[in-house]
């Protein structure tokens, strides 16, 4: 298996950051502070982030700050991707976060990058402040406290209508940058939420400037600076509006978003060069961030901008940049349910195998089985950590589904299954509706305590229980959808193009996309070609699954469909369902018909 990682990861190049008394965000640590009467300075960083690289290298490696802080604090040093639920309560507005709490845990200041000059200016203030000013701080806290709770209960929830979707696809196309592609100013980050928006919306219509804000931003992309040209895959963002001066770490979790939108891109187009960009992120994350023997996916690759701007040739005869072999679960399965994506969209059957070998190493050794109930852990690094975060949960049992539809299995429905009713027992807010970030057992240490919803992990759920309702016609299952979605209805305005990932699902529980169902023996070469059929449909969203006549004999009476004839595919919205279909060239005409004026001309793949 893969090497435990160490405690702390510190910047790689020289610095003495190790020298202050570091402590894990732990009972332990606030214990510490309380009993010392000590304020927390609680840092959060990344092993890719090049300017927690340089704080190690400069704040955290001056002899006075080192000296101040071991005294005068208990210093708690957090890794963003391993606890993205701290990540979420503390973040100042980037990384590093250096943040100042009370023993309690409760914020009292802080900011992001700290020159050794001002941290030398601050901590003595801050410190100060804390010892001489108790009553005023801890009656601030207690205020804060209050507004926090009073934000936090209960809120109205509000009706669903298709001015939600238009009006979030609005915002997305006045953010487009139409010179450059993309979306704002600079810097510019993909915001892979919004193209895949686009691409969404311009196959359920057939706008073509929708297709075009959505083309020319992953084709600016992949021609420009972020686009690594040696080694391929993209870097996490550009510091310029042309996309031509990139900051240079690479993350999994960017790839595998990038990569989705460049294969659904790419079935649209038929334009062999978005494929082209597309078979470069597969090969670059095959290279250098894909396990060799376990065959899962690591975390990310450290900037180094020296390095990336070197040819192929020169870069193998250096040490490359750092990676993080950690496994994390949710990017893990964002990269299954790509690689499942690319498998079938570009023809290669390769990578729906090493999609689900990750899956089946995050379910071997990233699941928790206690109290007879699956969860999955945040990380995995010699032994998993962390279990009970809506992100790992809904990311993979999203990819489960994937999987079920791509390979006919249906082991990894049932798998799929037993995570939704993870979420509905343990995260589900049963007076709002959706779904907490954390389970109820979390961790209570500061803000921890106060359970979140993400409207993005959220838009994760109502997929996952609008496509289990589709696959199994379990009216329950739409309901919890629909209430996740009901949750963000009276605010999603004040999110603008971030609420991208969410009015998707809305217009999807709307307007029900088409389920094909395909009946008949998975080995079958005919079989093999309707499903092939179903799957390169150029739809904007679909529902697919293969079913045995045997195995799934079940399955396909709770459906109402008949084991004969085989191979065969049905056509369904809801329960009315289309003559069999035997001809993959026919699929298509028969999804146009159960759509009726819902549909444009539909093409797949050849």
């Amino acid at each position: 298996m893969t090497k435990a990682q160490p405690k702390f990861h510190f910047s790689p190049r020289q610095n003495r950051a190790h020298e202050i008394n570091w402590r894990e965000w732990s009972p332990e640590a606030f214990q510490e502070a309380k009993a010392q009467d000590k304020p927390i300075l609680l840092s959060l960083s990344a092993v890719w982030c090049h300017w927690c690289h340089v704080m190690d290298e400069t704040s955290y490696s001056d002899p006075g700050v080192i000296s101040y802080i071991n005294e005068h604090y208990v210093p708690v040093r957090v890794d963003n991707d391993q606890r993205p639920d701290i990540n979420a309560r503390y973040n100042m507005g980037g990384w590093p976060t250096t943040a100042f709490l009370t023993p309690e845990g409760e914020l009292m200041t802080g900011g992001t990058y700290i020159p050794p000059e001002s941290m030398l200016e601050h901590l003595p203030k801050i410190a100060v402040q804390y010892k001489g000013n108790r009553k005023e701080i801890a009656s601030k806290m207690e205020e804060i406290r209050q507004q926090r709770a009073a934000t936090a209960s209960p809120k109205a929830v509000a009706d669903l209508s298709p001015d939600i979707f238009d009006n979030v696809v609005s915002a997305v196309a006045q953010s487009y940058d139409p010179v450059f592609g993309g979306f704002g100013e600079a810097p510019k980050f993909p915001h892979t939420d919004s193209i895949d928006l686009l691409l969404y919306a311009h196959r359920r219509n057939r706008d073509p400037d929708l297709l075009h804000m959505a083309r020319k931003t992953l084709e600016f992309m992949s021609a420009g600076g972020v686009f690594d040209k040696e080694w391929g895959g993209f870097f996490r963002y550009a510091t310029n509006r042309d996309w031509s001066e990139p900051h240079y770490e690479k993350m999994l979790e960017d790839n595998t978003s990038l990569l989705h939108n460049l294969l659904t891109l790419y079935r649209i187009t038929g334009d062999e060069a978005h494929a082209a960009s597309a078979t470069g992120v597969i090969d670059y994350l095959d290279a250098k961030l894909r396990d060799p023997e376990h065959g899962f996916f690591y975390g990310s690759q450290d900037a180094d901008e020296e390095f990336y701007k070197l040819p192929a040739a020169q870069r193998e005869k250096l040490p490359e940049p750092y990676i993080d072999h950690t496994f994390y679960t949710s990017w893990n399965a964002l990269a299954a349910s790509a690689y499942l994506e690319a498998s079938w969209t570009l023809d290669r059957p390769r990578l729906r195998e090493a999609a689900l070998q990750a899956l089946d190493f995050a379910w071997e050794n990233c699941r928790r089985t206690g109290d007879g109930q699956t969860a999955m852990y945040r990380y995995y690094d010699g032994s998993p950590h962390v279990p009970g975060l809506l992100g790992d949960q809904a990311y993979t049992a999203r990819a489960l589904l994937d999987a079920h539809e791509a390979s006919g299995d249906s082991a990894y429905l049932g798998r799929a299954e037993e995570l939704a009713r993870l979420l509905l027992d343990r995260f589900a807010d049963k007076d709002g509706g959706g779904f907490f970030d954390v389970w109820e057992e979390a961790d209570s240490l500061g803000r921890l305590a106060e359970r979140q919803k993400s409207v993005q992990d959220n838009a994760v759920c109502a997929e996952l229980f609008i496509r289990l309702h589709h696959l199994t016609r379990s009216e329950e299952y739409r309901q919890i959808a629909q209430a996740a979605l009901e949750a963000f209805a009276p605010s999603y305005h004040t999110l603008g193009y971030f609420a991208a990932g969410y009015v998707k699902q809305v217009d999807l529980l709307l307007n029900p996309p088409a389920e094909v169902n395909i009946v008949g023996v998975p080995e079958d070469e005919g079989t093999r070609a309707l499903h092939r059929a179903a799957l390169t449909m150029d739809l904007p969203y679909r529902v697919v699954q293969l079913l045995d006549p045997e195995r799934d004999a079940a399955r396909l009476e709770a459906l109402f469909l008949p084991p004969e004839p085989a191979p065969a595919a049905y056509v369904c919205l809801g329960t009315t369902c289309s003559a069999p279909v035997t001809e993959p060239s026919a699929l298509a005409e028969a999804v146009q018909s159960a759509l009726g004026g819902r549909s444009a001309d539909i093409q797949t793949l050849e």
